[in-house]
């Protein structure tokens, strides 16, 4: 079936398959056409968002397994939905004891029949790492960790195994080889210890293995594993200890050590996800497996590929995928596309998940006449005098510096390859080289190019000939000729001046290539959003700092493009990957409305709850008034009972401390200031202490004030996304009020059974006359244009869209398709120009916000959406 709409679902063991099944009849009567599963195979242990797999080819047993996934399909079928499920094909969770795939790597290096499977630099350069992977999980140095007793070797009897465990958390396996030394720590298992030792480097494969284990399982070796304990405390006791775990084909070490010897490629910066090599056909094979069986066979429908700019060749990936199956089925890809970027049609995948659409929505429904004001606002309250631009460049630089530097030093080592034998370049040195290329990955406005064995694309080799000249710009003390080098490796120039190292170069470009992703999501998504605090509601996930607005010509432009190029492309306002939900935004942007109020306001909030004591910094200051104005409910019109408050103030606490964590200005994740967290702990309880303070009776004036024009924008940001070119996709929760911050609140538990009962109470009304409580005007517009999807499926896949002039104020356009014709009317909150109505194209409408029939003029009424049919 073809896909309409659709409904993320985040699974956990607290909301497995079965749960979902028995919302069947809701979401049918919604008017979703496919439920949109988070990740549902077997993750790590606890997982609470399955985006750290394990087991390509197993589903969750903590969220009911296959036989449960199954039924749940069948009973959404039954109801005449499908299933599109979430996929994660670019990283594994690994650490832990979780993950069989990354523990045989450990325990046979190399020789592991899975070590293809990781993208590991078996030839690191750091001193002690060749060969060997690293496992940065330790929470203190190695030798304090081994000195006091927090590395244990243990043996396994149903495997017939030893392990080293770091921390009673991590389990290293040890190899096999060095059994016999173990062995040998104690009489009488020298027959078996000579027996693993001429069994020698023998493959993993080989049958003497599993006989060895065999045998090992008959006795029992506890006196060996005694002769590797120590004393805690006491260093020199565990040097037995110590040298097994040097003869292993790990090295463990504290966890801050990943940036500068990280040797397996990782998502982000984030060790316990490690890449996959999916680029390899056996790799391939083996990870969709069972994905594809279940696609075959039509349990699953469609796929979304998640983080598709981690994998080397994307477009090569989708093709593969494409032509696994002899049938078309719907693909999507998380690509976060720059404002004036496409996706390549050549990957043949229906579209991106949908962020586009959501900054296009805020960038339409904000006021642009608030930009100077705020502008001036922000500055002044702040003091921050750096450009947006300027601050997504020196976060990449920093990311570059420290969480990501090993993987930059790898770059350099290859970079350095390449000219030691050309005497027009040996002389680049290595720090130059290194600041060249992280200027240049700096200024690319893109998260990465696409260069691949045919070339590079005309657009790619222009955004990185712009990257060279930014870099120029910024940091001219470095040799030109440096950046020239580098551009001519990325764009693949020096390929073509030196054919025989081609292949070598076309490698690191496709690494280089692999890299820049996780420096612009690291860089501008987790620390300049942070940063740059003027309008945080334009803060989001595939945004362009100091952007601000988008004109009603711009905003029909894209729709029309999207309606030729990619007409089924996902539309999303709220993921489980946005910085706050898609109401909070809305909430937000109200601001726009009352820009002299709400200076007044932050000075006067400010003056009531800084404390010279415990300052904290004034950006962040900033920001948090507006995430409290986000996050604080629509319908709490009057001071909250004090247990309801102290719960959103915990909510509050974790999504600020997270927030200027990821800011990495006065505090980080890593070697935090405990001291500047708990002065901003403080200064949130002076705001959310007590429901009768003087702050919060101020705040809750200003939140009366804004809630029209915040009603206004929420209604509007639903019907345009209902109506526009695209598949809307519905984030859980997200049919009533979505305030929710950033993950993990985003994964709180729905209230579903409200849900049901607020649907069947307001079927027989029309939108116009539910009210706006709980959200059930929300939800009301909601069934009520799915249900017209459902009504005219062909007007919206495939329907023309046409802007229709309506005067300042008002985003108006037209559909047409499969004999019927559909008029969409928005007031927007436009201080300058408030608008009233619109004159209608010829014909007899009906509204189907109000139920009632319309012609010549359009008044709007009570809410500030018409979507008109003609009858």
């Amino acid at each position: 079936m073809s896909v309409r709409a659709t409904y993320r679902i985040q699974f956990t063991s607290d909301f497995r398959f079965s749960d979902a099944a028995r919302l069947a009849p809701y979401f049918a009567r919604l008017g979703i056409s496919h439920l949109y599963a988070s990740p549902i195979l077997a993750a790590r242990e606890g997982s609470t968002h399955g985006y750290d797999g394990v087991h390509y080819s197993l589903i969750s047993p903590e969220l009911g397994g296959e036989e449960d996934f199954r039924a749940m399909a069948a009973t959404f079928r039954d109801h005449g939905m499908g299933v599109i499920v979430d996929f994660v094909p670019n990283h594994m969770g690994v650490g832990g004891a979780d993950n069989v795939f990354w523990l045989s790597v450990l325990e046979w290096g190399r020789q592991s029949p899975v070590a293809d499977w990781f993208d590991i630099d078996w030839e690191s350069a750091t001193p002690g790492l060749a060969g060997k992977v690293l496992m940065p999980f330790l929470g203190d140095q190695y030798g304090e960790v081994l000195a006091q007793g927090d590395m244990e070797l243990r043996y396994e009897p149903d495997r017939g195994a030893f392990a080293i465990w770091a921390h009673d958390t991590h389990k290293l396996p040890i190899s096999p080889q060095s059994y016999a030394t173990i062995l040998r720590a104690a009489p009488g298992f020298e027959e078996l210890a000579a027996a693993f030792e001429a069994a020698g480097a023998a493959e993993p494969s080989d049958p003497v293995w599993p006989d060895l284990r065999r045998r090992l399982r008959d006795i029992d070796p506890t006196p060996a594993v005694e002769a590797f304990r120590g004393t805690p405390g006491d260093l020199d006791s565990w040097a037995a200890l110590d040298r097994l775990a040097e003869a292993q084909n790990w090295r463990a070490v504290k966890f801050s050590m990943d940036s500068d010897a990280i040797n397996y490629r990782r998502f982000f910066t984030m060790s316990d996800l490690a890449g996959v090599r999916v680029e390899k056909a056996e790799v391939f094979a083996g990870v969709h497996r069972l994905i594809l069986r279940l696609m075959e066979e039509g349990v699953v429908e469609g796929i979304r590929i998640d983080h598709i700019d981690g994998l080397v060749d994307p477009k090569g990936y989708c093709l593969r995928l494409r032509d696994a199956l002899d049938r078309p089925f719907p693909l999507y890809v998380e690509k976060i596309l720059a404002p004036d970027e496409s996706l390549p049609e050549s990957w043949r995948a229906d579209g991106t998940t949908g962020y586009e659409f959501a900054n296009l929505a805020v960038g339409l429904i904000l006021d642009p006449a608030a930009e100077e004001a705020l502008t001036e606002i922000h500055a002044g309250f702040t003091g921050q005098s750096a450009s947006p631009e300027d601050l997504v460049h020196q976060a990449k630089l920093e990311i570059m510096a420290q969480p990501m530097a090993s993987e930059l030093e790898s770059l350099t080592d290859r970079l350095l390859a390449l000219v030691a034998e050309d005497p027009r370049r040996r002389d680049f040195g290595r720090a130059a080289v290194r600041s060249g290329l992280s200027q240049v990955i700096a200024g690319l406005d893109v998260y990465r190019t696409y260069a691949d064995a045919s070339g590079l694309a005309e657009a790619d080799r222009a955004r990185v000939e712009a990257a060279v000249e930014r870099a120029k710009a910024r940091a001219p003390e470095i040799d030109p000729g440096i950046y020239d080098f580098i551009g001519g490796v990325m764009t693949l120039d020096l390929a073509e001046e030196q054919p025989e190292k081609r292949d070598e170069i076309l490698t690191l470009v496709m690494r280089l290539q692999q890299f820049t992703g996780p420096v612009m999501a690291k860089g501008l998504e987790d620390r300049a959003l942070y940063r740059y605090s003027r309008l945080i509601a334009l803060n989001e996930v595939g945004s362009e700092p100091g952007h601000f607005g988008v004109s009603l010509a711009a905003f029909h432009e894209a729709n029309r493009d999207r309606a030729a190029r990619e007409p089924g492309a996902m539309l999303t306002t709220s993921t489980h990957d946005t910085k706050r939900g898609e109401d909070a935004r809305m909430r937000i942007a109200a601001i726009g409305s009352h820009v002299g109020e709400w200076a007044a306001k932050v000075e006067e909030w400010h003056g009531m709850l800084a404390s010279d004591e415990e300052p904290v910094d004034l950006s962040e200051e900033y920001f948090f008034y507006q995430l409290l104005l986000g996050v604080w409910p629509m319908d709490w019109t009057e001071a909250p009972e004090a247990q309801d408050l102290a719960a959103l103030r915990e909510r509050v606490e974790a999504a600020m401390l997270k927030s200027i964590r990821e800011a990495a200005v006065n505090t980080r994740w890593v070697f935090g200031n405990e001291a500047y967290e708990a002065a901003f702990c403080a200064f949130i309880g002076r705001a959310l202490g007590t429901p009768d303070s003087a702050f919060l009776r101020s705040f809750l004036a200003f939140h009366g004030r804004i809630a029209p024009e915040a009603l206004a924008n929420i209604l509007v940001q639903t019907v345009l996304k209902l109506t526009v070119p695209g598949v809307p996709d519905i984030y859980q929760g997200a049919d009533l009020w979505e305030q929710s911050l950033v993950d993990p609140d985003n994964r709180r538990p729905v209230d579903f059974a409200l849900r049901e009962r607020m649907l069947l109470e307001m079927q027989e009304k029309v939108p116009a006359d539910v009210p706006p409580e709980a959200g059930a005007v929300k939800l009301a517009l909601t069934a009520r244009l799915l249900g017209l999807r459902a009504e005219l499926p062909d007007l919206f896949a495939g329907g023309s869209y046409e802007p229709v002039e309506a005067g300042e104020g008002i985003c108006a356009f037209l559909r047409a398709g499969e004999g019927a014709r559909m008029l969409v009317a928005c007031r927007l909150n436009r201080a300058a120009h408030p608008a009233q109505g619109m004159s209608l194209p010829q014909g007899r409408w009906q509204d189907l916000v109000t139920g009632t029939e319309a012609s010549g003029t359009l008044a709007f009424g009570r809410l500030p959406v018409a979507v008109l049919i003609e009858r």
